[in-house]
């Protein structure tokens, strides 16, 4: 067992002290332990989850498919099914793990972005399981323990913790998990990553729902609806999110003026630009350039 592996089996065991499931600060981010068999029925998974065991065993059956679980190895179930399953523990023995869900948008970010490096292994691509369970290692220990120390810091928690399910999502990527975790993405689910990458890419070009649309090959009313589902705003309301960040960062980071921040950013009005700054940020952006000139925070009224 590498170091890495053993205080990741550490940390868990002095997290998981009672029977059941354990919260963290993260909703995405849990733990579990039973100190008695367990069967299940027909549980169900809503999401692509992972489960590091690092006690105890744990069977599961999806469909066709029977998968063990038990100390030093995870288990990645597709999310949308329902299962059977059976859970080996005792007070001396308990089953204990680490679960973590990985959400679409995630993975499907991550995957387009490997998608420019790893054609090879994309294009080997075959009909997956509903559940795959591998070796814990080094590669995946290293996050794990990273995501769970980072949980008792909030600038952590909001910095750091991302950035290591982030690399949990590359790492599974490029494991033998990866038919398993690129079967939960859809084809729609890729169209929208790719819409906003669009919207990213021409931010300073007048847009609009149809021409957005009309990139990823969508229909603009199922697009505009697949979008708004997936991400919680319109695609409009996105563009100008990422419009207003953009000139954010230009006043701050450039220095440059607030005609020259909106006209950079895809506003063809200073005037409109300044309105949707003050609506987003509560501030004129004037006077945000200026409050963040030599400092590193600002306070806003309330």
């Amino acid at each position: 067992m590498t170091d890495a592996i053993t205080h990741l089996a550490q940390h868990i065991k002095t997290l998981a002290t009672a029977p059941g499931r354990i919260a963290t600060a993260l909703p995405d981010v849990w733990l579990f332990r039973a100190d008695a068999p367990l069967a299940y029925a027909r549980g169900y998974s809503s999401m692509l989850n992972v489960a590091v065991a690092i006690s105890g065993r744990k069977t599961v059956r999806t469909g066709n498919y029977t998968q063990i679980n038990d100390r030093e190895h995870f288990l990645v179930m597709l999310g949308n099914r329902h299962y059977e399953a059976d859970v080996e523990a005792s007070p001396i023995k308990p089953y204990i793990a680490l679960k973590f869900q990985l959400p679409p948008d995630l993975l499907g970010r991550t995957l387009m972005e490997l998608a420019e490096f790893d054609t090879t292994r994309q294009s080997k691509a075959l009909p997956a399981p509903a559940a795959f369970v591998g070796k814990l290692d080094t590669a995946l220990a290293d996050p794990l323990l990273r995501l769970l120390t980072s949980l008792d810091d909030p600038a952590e928690r909001r910095l750091i913790a991302p950035l290591c399910l982030r690399e949990l999502a590359f790492r599974l990527l490029r494991s033998d998990a990866a038919s398993v975790l690129r079967s939960s993405i859809t084809r729609e689910h890729l169209q929208i990553l790719k819409a906003m990458r669009f919207i990213e890419e021409n931010i300073t070009q007048p847009l609009n729902v149809s021409e957005i649309a009309r990139s990823v090959a969508m229909s603009p009313s199922h697009f505009a609806h697949r979008f708004s589902e997936f991400a919680s705003v319109t695609p409009m309301q996105y563009a100008k999110l990422i419009r207003l960040e953009k000139a954010r960062l230009l006043l701050i980071d450039d220095n440059v003026a607030v005609n020259i921040a909106a006209e950079h950013s895809g506003y063809a009005s200073a005037s409109h630009f300044s309105r949707d700054f003050r609506k987003q940020f509560g501030i004129s952006p004037n006077r945000y350039a200026k409050a963040f000139d030599g400092a590193s925070s600002l306070a806003l009224d309330a």
